[in-house]
């Protein structure tokens, strides 16, 4: 039942790491279904990693921009509803919740990396947003995650 009640706050934080990187948003909550194996979790992290560096790379486009922001909000979205799925909470709050609170990442991690760079390089800034991003949707994910 407590898995229940913090389906919000899960689904809030679920969308911030969206936000900073789309593929935490559905690659974290399928760490949650009963249907997901070994091989879902090799191209999950796969696809993960393939968007970390990504984002290190000179050209990307801004995430702010709705060719950023769309992945963001519909993987935020489509993982609010399976965590609620996996503790038996209703999916659609948690998918709008989610889906709404991605923007804000998006947001957040731009400033971060803005307010880094007059300080350290970018790459170092980016791994640091890497990193809270990571430990944003584990936390959103907590005590969910199937058993492999």
């Amino acid at each position: 039942m407590t898995e229940r009640k913090g389906i919000p706050v899960r689904a809030c934080l679920l969308g911030l790491a969206a936000g900073s990187r789309a593929s935490l948003g559905v690659g974290t909550a399928l760490r949650t279904v009963p249907w997901g194996g070994r091989a879902l979790t090799v191209l999950t992290v796969l696809g993960t990693a393939a968007e970390f560096v990504g984002d290190k790379l000179p050209g990307v486009p801004s995430r702010l921009g709705w060719a950023g922001l769309a992945p963001r909000i519909a993987s935020a979205a489509t993982g609010g509803a399976l965590l609620a799925r996996a503790a038996g909470a209703p999916a659609l709050p948690a998918a709008l919740i989610a889906g709404a609170t991605a923007p804000a990442g998006a947001w957040a991690g731009v400033a971060w990396r803005e307010a880094w760079g007059r300080v350290g390089p970018d790459t170092a800034g980016a791994l640091i947003e890497d990193a809270v991003a990571l430990a944003v949707s584990a936390a959103a994910a907590r005590g969910l995650a199937r058993e492999d």
